[in-house]
């Protein structure tokens, strides 16, 4: 078994919260990438399928995960002046 460390975003608590997972890698599906909005910021993030069929919200992934997907695709997603003024891209 290949099991990694991941950053899950915990939604059931009252006030959302990242937990350490430990995932399998043979029983992940699909990692896709995904912008996740907090209150205080934006993140990129990644949206992890599994095969017994469910859905978490993940941080942050292995490095050698990221290297295969993209560096690009994690961390703090830079806002610069009114989010409304920004065309969308």
């Amino acid at each position: 078994m290949k099991f990694h460390k991941f950053s899950i975003l915990d939604t059931k608590a009252a006030q959302e919260t990242e937990i350490e997972v430990l995932f399998n890698l043979d029983h992940i599906i699909s990692i896709k990438p995904i912008r996740i909005s907090r209150p205080d910021k934006l993140l990129n993030g990644f949206w992890i399928r599994t095969t017994n069929g469910k859905k978490y919200r993940a941080s942050k992934i292995p490095d050698e995960l990221l290297s295969v997907i993209g560096e690009k695709y994690q961390g703090q997603v830079n806002v610069t002046g009114d989010a409304d003024d920004q065309p969308f891209q």
